[in-house]
C-alpha cells in the first residue's frame, strides 16, 4: 500500500509494502508473530465435538451450586449458548454448562467474542487450564465476571505446587469509559483476549491491553512450570467468587459466544505496527493501545472535544495525593538507526483546564531491547521526551507537537507514550487527537529535530 504522511510543514511520501498471507476461508485474519491454530464461528446447529467436549458433572468447584449438563450447551443463531437455569439436578440447586477445547496448547493468542449473562449469582468465565493437579502447571483466567457487576471484568493468573499444595495468584480488574459512560459488558458483545509468551502474559478487552503478568512477578513460574492448557468456557452459579443467587436473580440466563480464534506462536517475532491514532477504531475505543494509571477511569475515549473525526482521548489525574502518571502507549518494531517521528494534537479546555497548575502531558518515545519490554528494567534503553501541554498552555486551541528521534543501539521496539502527570491533586483534563507514529527518511544534517513551537523542548533520558 502507499501512504502519504503529512506532519505540519513537512510532507513526506513513504512507500510501504506489506505482504501478509491471504485470509483463508473460515479462518481469522493473519496476525504477525502468530500462526492460525483453530477456530469456531459456531455457524452450525450443534456443538462441534471434534473441537469441544461439554462437561457432564455434578461435582462443582469453588463452592459453586450448579450441575454441569451437556444439554445446557447449544449452538444456534451463530452462537455457542450456555444456558443457566433455576432447576435442581443431581443434588444441586441449579443447572448450567461448561465446554473445554479438545486441543492442548502452550503459548499463543486466544480471542473470544462474547456477550455475558447478567443477574446476581452468575459467574461467566473464559480461561485456560493445564491437565495437571491444580495449580501445579498454572491457570490463566482471560475473563471472569460477576452477574451483578456489569461494568467490570477481571483477569488472573494462578500458580503453585501440588503436592505439596500451595496456591498463589495475581488478579486485575478492568473497566472502561466511553463518552463519560462506563461500558456495560452485559449489554452487548465484547472481545476478550490473551497473548501468552514464554516470559509474560498480556490481557486485552476489545483489543485494549489492560494488564501484563511477567515471569519476574511469579518467581519464574512461566518459564519453568507452566504446562499445555485447554480453553474452558462456562457459567458457574454462586461460589467463593461472588454472592449466590437470590430473589432478585432473573432466570434463565444465557452466556453467548460469537467466536473463538486460537493462534500458536510463530518461530518469527511479531512485527509491531502503529494503529488507531485517531481513536476511531471499534466504535471509538482505545483499541491497539495499552492503558496505564487508569485507577479511576481517568484514561478514556469520547467525543467531548475533537479535532477531526468523532473521537479523541481524554486524560486526567488519579487524585491519590501523590504525583501520578496516567496514559496510553503503543509500540512499533525498529532497528538501530531508524528515524522516527511522532505527531500529536493536544487541547485543554476552559471549564476543566490545567492552566495555572503544575499538571502537564508529555510525549515520549521509549526504546527497548526486547519486544513488550518493561519500563525501568534492563530491557529499557532510553527515552526522548517533549512536553505537549502544561499549565502555561492556552485554552480551547488544538496545539500540534512533533518529535523526531533516532533508534539507539540495541533497540527492537520504539514505544510511543502519552503521559499525564498530576501534581498536588490539581484538577483539569487534556484531550489528545490525531496521533501519528512512523519511520521517516533521515533528514541529513539534523540528528534530532523537534517542531513544537517557541515553548517546546526535547530532552533525552538514558537508563
Amino acid at each position: 500500500m502507499q501512504k502519504l504522511l503529512s506532519f505540519g510543514s513537512f510532507s513526506t511520501v513513504i512507500f510501504l509494502s506489506v505482504f501478509l498471507p491471504d485470509r483463508v476461508e473460515g479462518q481469522p485474519a493473519p496476525r504477525s508473530g502468530y500462526e492460525f491454530a483453530w477456530a469456531d464461528e459456531f455457524n452450525g446447529s450443534e456443538l462441534d465435538t471434534s473441537l469441544w467436549t461439554a462437561a457432564n458433572t455434578n461435582v462443582p468447584t469453588n463452592n459453586s451450586l450448579q450441575d454441569y449438563l451437556p444439554e445446557q450447551v447449544t449452538v444456534n443463531g451463530g452462537n455457542l449458548v450456555i444456558t443457566s437455569e433455576n432447576l435442581a439436578s443431581r443434588g444441586l440447586q441449579y443447572r448450567s454448562g461448561l465446554v473445554q477445547s479438545n486441543t492442548l496448547q502452550k503459548h499463543g493468542r486466544w480471542d473470544i467474542r462474547a456477550k455475558l449473562p447478567t443477574s446476581k449469582g452468575m459467574w461467566p468465565a473464559i480461561w485456560l487450564l493445564a491437565d495437571a493437579p491444580w495449580p501445579s502447571q498454572g491457570e490463566i483466567d482471560i475473563m471472569e465476571n460477576r452477574g451483578d457487576q456489569p461494568e467490570l471484568t477481571s483477569s488472573a493468573f494462578h500458580y503453585g505446587t501440588n503436592p505439596p499444595f500451595s496456591h498463589s495468584f495475581l488478579t486485575q480488574d478492568q473497566t472502561s469509559v466511553h463518552n463519560s459512560n462506563n461500558v456495560n459488558y452485559h449489554s452487548g458483545f465484547h472481545t476478550y483476549s490473551v497473548e501468552w509468551d514464554p516470559t509474560q502474559i498480556r490481557f486485552y478487552v476489545d483489543n485494549v491491553q489492560h494488564w501484563t503478568v511477567r515471569d519476574s512477578e511469579v518467581d519464574g513460574f512461566l518459564t519453568n512450570k507452566v504446562g499445555d492448557m485447554r480453553l474452558i468456557i462456562n457459567t458457574a452459579i454462586g461460589g467463593t467468587f461472588l454472592d449466590d443467587p437470590d430473589g432478585s436473580t432473573v432466570w434463565p440466563q444465557k452466556f453467548e459466544i460469537d467466536y473463538v480464534h486460537a493462534f500458536t506462536k510463530s518461530s518469527s517475532p511479531p512485527i509491531l505496527t502503529f494503529d488507531n491514532g485517531d481513536f476511531e477504531a471499534q466504535d471509538g475505543s482505545l483499541a491497539e493501545w495499552r492503558k496505564f494509571g487508569d485507577s479511576m477511569n481517568n484514561v478514556s475515549s469520547g467525543n467531548e472535544h475533537i479535532e477531526t473525526g468523532t473521537e479523541s482521548l481524554k486524560l486526567f489525574g488519579q487524585f491519590n495525593g501523590e504525583t501520578n502518571y496516567s496514559g496510553i502507549e503503543q509500540g512499533i518494531s525498529v532497528t538501530e538507526g531508524d528515524r522516527l517521528m511522532a505527531s500529536v494534537s493536544a487541547l485543554t479546555a476552559v471549564g476543566d483546564s490545567i492552566s495555572g497548575t503544575e499538571n502537564l502531558v508529555e510525549l515520549k518515545i521509549d526504546y527497548y531491547s526486547e519486544l513488550y519490554g518493561e519500563f525501568g528494567t534492563a530491557q529499557y534503553i532510553s527515552s526522548d521526551v517533549i512536553t505537549l501541554i502544561d499549565g502555561n498552555s492556552i485554552n480551547d486551541a488544538w496545539l500540534q507537537q512533533e518529535l523526531f528521534s533516532t533508534a539507539p543501539a540495541g533497540a527492537v521496539e520504539a514505544r510511543l507514550a502519552i503521559v499525564f502527570q498530576q501534581r498536588g491533586d490539581a484538577g483539569g483534563a487534556v484531550y489528545i487527537d490525531n496521533v501519528s507514529f512512523a519511520s521517516v527518511p533521515e533528514p541529513g544534517q539534523f540528528a534530532i529535530l523537534v517542531l513544537i513551537g517557541a515553548t517546546g523542548f526535547l530532552r533525552r533520558k538514558r537508563a
